[in-house]
């Protein structure tokens, strides 16, 4: 284990190094790349309640080899049904930790017209991947995507990340919103929403409507069982940052050594889930999640590793592809009011704040 956190420190210094200029050169006057962290950590015993759509390897493997638990981080990992549902949970304290589409910190940060009906301050101090793989799927029998025109369409909420992606491949398709197609959010029998992609997954098998955006996974078993793949995110927008960890701001504040441990911990299990010698067992889990079909599980994992599709190096922020996100979102007129596109996928912003990453991934900001 010595060795290897030698070379995730070596990897990861440089990285750290790289995403500060990443930051300047986006936000000239953006405070200079952070001292090394120069003190002990508080190793105090901790529960972080972290919220989820869809299972993160990332995290079962941390769980499960104990890299969390060496950063004395106890994990509790909670599945949500929808976005709206699981920033109204991360602002009341359920989660502290939630994984999402760092579009939906835009959301959530500026729109007053959001689904939980205010805003409040999430901030993402973290990266987890580009979009893993999200793609248009159809109902069986769709053979183009101009065949959806009159059709209905399933998001997880109307203003979300993936929403957007979806609109933006029916546009490259010359299908226009409010027009050419209606948009649902799937809701259970009582009204409340069901519209994670898991439950997408489900309600497509189900009949309920013509098209979706499914990820992680969903859209290979989608595939497998025949149901059409249309469309990718590429489509939509080139560069594109997909998913993030994303806290309180007065959380972060609070608790940047946890933060800083969390950080840390997350990478390791990263590193853990790239590293080539676990192949085998990564597959393994991921055909545990996918009914046991193992050609699912293999492209799930293989997609993983993609650069530019699966995970992000090191957790980090593709601030490039951030920018081409807060794009998407604005062409649709994703904000309540106009925005400075430059200001707000800069640091001094304030929607991201890597201040805790910097110092998690400096090389003495590792535990040996």
């Amino acid at each position: 284990m010595r060795r290897n956190n030698l070379k995730a420190t070596l990897a990861l210094a440089g990285l750290a190094a790289l995403g500060a200029c990443a930051d300047n050169a986006t936000a000239p006057n953006a405070p200079q790349f952070q001292a090394p962290l120069a003190r002990q950590l508080s190793m105090e015993p901790a529960t972080v309640n972290v919220g989820y759509f869809s299972k993160s390897p990332v995290i079962t493997m941390g769980m499960k080899h104990g890299f969390f638990a060496a950063e004395n981080i106890t994990v509790n990992a909670v599945q949500t049904a929808s976005s709206p549902q699981i920033f109204r949970n991360l602002r009341d304290g359920v989660h502290d930790v939630i994984l999402t589409q760092i579009d939906n910190v835009f959301n959530y940060r500026y729109n007053q017209s959001n689904p939980i009906g205010a805003t409040f301050e999430p901030v993402a101090f973290m990266g987890t991947d580009w979009g893993n793989g999200a793609a248009l799927v159809t109902r069986k029998g769709i053979t183009s995507v101009e065949e959806l025109r009159g059709g209905t369409v399933a998001v997880d909420s109307p203003n979300s990340g993936f929403a957007f992606v979806l609109y933006g491949i029916l546009r490259a398709h010359g299908l226009q919103k409010d027009v050419d197609y209606t948009v649902i959010v799937p809701k259970k029998a009582d009204g409340t929403q069901d519209s994670g992609t898991p439950a997408r997954f489900t309600r497509l098998q189900n009949g309920e409507f013509d098209a979706t955006i499914l990820n992680s996974g969903f859209q290979f078993r989608a595939e497998a069982a025949g149901y059409p793949v249309l469309g990718q995110i590429q489509d939509a927008a080139d560069p594109f940052m997909g998913g993030s960890g994303v806290v309180r701001r007065d959380w972060l504040d609070n608790n940047q050594d946890l933060a800083i441990r969390f950080i840390r911990a997350y990478v390791a299990a990263e590193h853990y889930v790239l590293d080539p010698a676990n192949r085998d067992e990564l597959i393994a889990q991921l055909k545990s999640e996918s009914n046991g079909n193992a050609l699912v599980a293999t492209r799930t994992y293989e997609l993983l590793l993609q650069q530019g599709a699966g995970l992000t190096p090191d957790a980090s922020i593709d601030v490039q592809g951030l920018r081409g996100t807060a794009e998407l979102r604005n062409s649709f007129g994703g904000f309540d009011d106009p925005q400075n596109l430059s200001f707000l996928t800069s640091p001094a912003s304030g929607m991201y704040d890597l201040s805790a990453w910097r110092l998690a991934t400096q090389a003495n900001g590792w535990k040996e």
